[in-house]
């Protein structure tokens, strides 16, 4: 048996190169470790990136010392009962057998100098150890001396109070923390709260914003400091009240989509955070809910060198996701693909050239310059034109190319009217490949970002799909052509 003194590679190491977890859930875990105090496989079972079995294997692996499986009913309860119950849960160990001149015990940590000397002096005879489990090892005394005795006080819930943590002044592990720990409860948003007792958590999950604790009021700025860091804009002391921004995180592997908004109130700059997970790549076009006529429609006319699709409807309603949809489907390697976006919040292919914009402020007309520029095939404008900046999709500009627009208008049909109004309207509506998808009117929330596209388009309500056919488009152009007053809001 290797001694325990001797050099080993680390656990975390081995479970990373284990595959077991990431360097991401480690730091996470660092992290809780900081805030119990407790070892660092207990903060990874804790906060559930793997299992007491996966922590044991590990150390054994560690310390080149068998992994036992501790079964109660293989117990010799008169050798158990030699060394007490208050010991042998005390230092979380239990023995398993005995031979004719040793004792074999299982043990959480054969690491632990002072607990290992206590089992050794009351056994009264040479002894062997072997890694258990600290779940077994409990079960298998609760099977001898029946289930602890929790202390009164121990028991009463401890509700939402403070942490007190002290966080890195990078803001790193507290980001990452919360990120990781609102993920786990499935929520769309992250609010933090300056209050007279320090920073308020408050999370969105599906039953609303339900409070998680007060971190110290420093903290606001180490979150700040940690996304102006990632790209997020920050507020400058005397600056503009508030400020949007956005930020791509990993956290264990996947990927985090963060929109973040600062807002200088009284009690200081309340930050929101609304999450959404980035799938690796864009779901089939089948997936997303629109009827098999509709897709068959954009299948076909996405063979061609030019068409339309605008997508409209609310914000945070999958419109991202539907526009990578049709990027992917309309992908060929001889196709060059633009995209123009103000966050990369969607996955596309490997290729397409990514460009971020703000969504006002100029890019209704620099996002013609760009795609003419770059010579590109097949361009998708990602809630960069909104109000009646989305005429601009009917410009030259995408005369000869496949064109996917999303755009903040609710009402399909007045979207429609006023691009008909509009000054390119006849001609690009007269012959021009035209679908409009309509996005769910529900918001998604709560554990409704964490699904699958398929099952958040079902449950927000399926696309709706509208392609012009050649009556559809008479029709338009004639009333398009009638006498009216335009619309002040249209939306």
């Amino acid at each position: 048996m290797a001694a325990i003194g001797q050099k080993k590679r680390g656990l975390t190491s081995i479970l990373i190169d284990g595959g077991i977890v990431t360097p991401e859930q480690v730091d996470l875990a660092l992290v809780r470790q900081v805030e119990t105090g407790r070892l660092i496989g207990e903060s990874l079972v804790e906060l559930g990136f793997t299992t007491e079995e996966n922590i044991a294997w590990a150390l054994s692996k560690q310390l080149g010392i068998p992994y036992a499986d501790v079964h109660a009913d293989t117990l010799d309860s008169e050798l158990v009962n030699h060394f007490g119950e208050a010991l042998l849960r005390r230092v979380q160990a239990v023995p398993l057998f005995r031979s004719h001149d040793e004792i074999v015990i299982a043990t959480v940590d054969p690491t632990d100098t002072e607990p290992v000397a206590e089992l050794r002096g009351a056994a009264g005879t040479r002894t062997t150890l072997v890694i258990g489990c600290p779940s077994a090892i409990r079960r298998a005394l609760d099977s001898v001396y029946g289930l602890e005795r929790i202390e009164e006080e121990a028991q009463k819930p401890t509700g939402i109070g403070r942490f007190d943590v002290v966080w890195d002044r990078a803001g790193t592990s507290f980001l990452l923390y919360h990120l990781h720990t609102a993920r786990g409860r499935r929520a769309s948003e992250i609010h933090f709260i300056p209050s007279p007792e320090g920073l308020s958590i408050h999370y969105r999950t599906d039953r609303g914003l339900e409070p998680q604790g007060v971190e110290r009021p420093e903290t606001s700025a180490y979150l700040r400091q940690r996304l102006a860091h990632l790209g997020a804009p920050d507020l400058a002391e005397g600056s503009v009240g508030s400020a949007w921004g956005s930020v791509v995180v990993d956290v264990g592997g996947t990927k985090i989509h963060a929109a973040v908004f600062h807002c200088r109130a009284d009690s200081g700059v309340t930050t929101v955070l609304r999450l959404t997970p980035i799938p690796a790549a864009a779901p089939d076009l089948s997936a997303l809910g629109i009827s098999p006529i509709g897709e068959a429609e954009i299948r076909d006319f996405v063979e061609g060198p030019e068409g339309l699709v605008i997508v409209h409807g609310p914000p945070r309603s999958g419109g991202s996701t539907v526009l990578a949809a049709l990027a992917a489907l309309a992908a060929r390697p001889e196709r060059r693909t633009l995209v123009l976006e103000p966050a990369s919040s969607a996955p596309y292919g490997p290729g397409t050239t990514r460009v971020r914009v703000a969504a006002a402020g100029g890019a209704e007309t620099d996002w013609e310059r760009i795609a003419v520029g770059l010579g590109a095939d097949v361009v998708v404008l990602d809630d960069v034109l909104r109000g009646r900046e989305i005429e601009g999709v009917l410009s030259g500009a995408t005369v000869g190319r496949l064109v996917f627009a999303r755009t903040d208008w609710l009402d399909g049909r007045m979207l429609l009217a006023e691009l008909a109004r509009s000054r390119h309207g006849r001609a690009v509506l007269r012959d021009r490949p035209f679908a409009m998808i309509s996005l769910p009117s529900a918001r998604r929330e709560g554990s409704g970002v964490w699904s699958t596209p398929a099952v958040s388009e079902a449950d927000a309500g399926l696309l709706e799909a509208t392609i012009l056919t050649e009556e559809d488009r008479d029709a338009l152009l004639v009333s398009a052509s009638a006498p009216t007053m335009r619309s002040g809001g249209g939306r």
